[in-house]
């Protein structure tokens, strides 16, 4: 997912956000430990692109990591 007016330091709130609707919805949970799935801001993969830290995984709580390493 990419976010679109997230603050840098509201990242890990709106995550979160993604991570509790995940938790709710049983097919959504179930697509998350089958997909690997993330959120990154789009100021983010304009400046520093895809390939950088910048995605955080929605399956877990682990770091920001590259894209390929969800």
């Amino acid at each position: 997912m990419v976010l679109v007016g997230t603050t840098a330091t509201g990242i890990r709130g709106a995550v979160a956000d993604l991570r509790l609707a995940a938790e709710e919805n049983p097919a959504v949970a179930e697509m998350l430990a089958a997909v690997p799935a993330g959120a990154a801001r789009i100021e983010d993969l304009i400046q520093r692109g895809p390939s950088a830290p910048i995605w955080h995984p929605l399956n877990s709580n682990g770091r920001a990591c590259g894209w390929t390493e969800l």
